[in-house]
């Protein structure tokens, strides 16, 4: 499934950008029923920390996201037929840039850098297992 809307890709081409496949394993908690079959799946990908990085190989922004599932499933028991789960899957990932200026430092990246869920692949290995895997795509204007 698709996630970043075709729109969107005209503005990350204009910046320095990164693209990360990870890969997950979920597990349905004990107090949630089993799968039968997924309904319905909303992710988002969320920002949670964001750090430039001064080395001898140049400087980089490290970033830290979380991947939240919101997944919707018919459970295996009639008797609860519709379940909700919430899943979470964080995510590291840097980036090289270029600060041309020792100033442009201070400020540099973080506020302009942005996570993606370019693309994503669920699959349930077994009743409480599911396998997930995501390409993210990190933009920063610099």
């Amino acid at each position: 499934m698709g996630i970043i809307e075709p729109h969107e890709y005209d503005h990350v081409k204009k910046h320095v950008y990164k693209q990360v496949l990870t890969n997950a394993e979920f597990e349905i908690p004990e107090s949630k029923p089993e799968i039968e079959d997924f309904s319905s799946v909303v992710m988002q990908i969320t920002r949670k920390k964001c750090k430039l990085i001064c080395g001898p190989l140049g400087d980089k922004i490290v970033v830290t996201g979380t991947i939240n599932l919101n997944m919707r499933y018919t459970a295996a028991n009639p008797q609860q037929s519709v379940r909700n789960v919430h899943l979470c899957h964080d995510v590291d990932a840097f980036i090289n840039i270029k600060c041309l200026e020792e100033s442009y430092k201070i400020f540099c990246g973080c506020c302009d850098v942005k996570m993606y869920i370019e693309w994503a692949d669920l699959e349930a290995e077994d009743k409480r297992k599911i396998k997930g895997c995501f390409l993210v795509l990190i933009n920063c204007q610099v």
